[in-house]
């Protein structure tokens, strides 16, 4: 293999792995702010699920139950703002989401998930920020630094789906 042959294939190595890699992790703006998306209403397919009023996946948890992107990284004091929903999406795929922020060092395998099958996880090292909605924006403030957890708190949706994320505190 030539010199030249070598740096381009490393030099498509390099593109390849950061189309992969960047958009998993959002650093902070400027004003040490970050934007999570919480739960994607308006992807997955046309049909509806469920007979209403029960309120269904669509077979898409890959869009109705995750954080986009997935690790956010801002500084001390920063604020990460958690957009839940979005975009509105057709009445039958509106899924309600609640935010819960973990204490610093917990992680999915920690939190304790209650006997029995209640809706909410309600852990007390996981700090809900606010009621369950459909759509809304959360902002929540880091204080210390520390990669934190953050969960839906609506049991199916941390179970089932694995709806969690991180925000690392620099």
């Amino acid at each position: 293999m030539t010199r030249r042959t070598g740096f381009a294939l490393l030099g498509s190595f390099l593109v390849v792995v950061s189309a992969v890699v960047l958009p998993a992790a959002v650093m902070a703006g400027s004003d040490g702010a970050a934007s999570v998306q919480f739960g994607t209403a308006d992807v997955g397919s046309p049909f509806p699920v469920g007979p209403p009023p029960i309120v269904a996946h669509d077979r898409s948890p890959n869009a109705q139950f995750n954080l986009v992107p997935r690790t956010a990284v801002v500084v001390q004091d920063g604020v990460v703002t958690f957009t839940i929903g979005g975009g509105g999406g057709p009445a039958d795929k509106i899924v309600r989401h609640q935010v819960a922020v973990c204490a610093a060092g917990v992680g999915p395998d920690d939190v304790v998930i209650p006997a029995g099958n209640p809706l909410l996880i309600n852990d007390p090292r996981c700090v809900t920020q606010g009621p369950p909605a459909t759509s809304g924006s959360v902002p929540v403030h880091f204080t210390a630094p520390g990669r934190y957890l953050v969960i839906c708190n609506l049991r199916p949706h941390f179970v089932e789906f694995q709806m969690y994320g991180w925000v690392d505190v620099k």
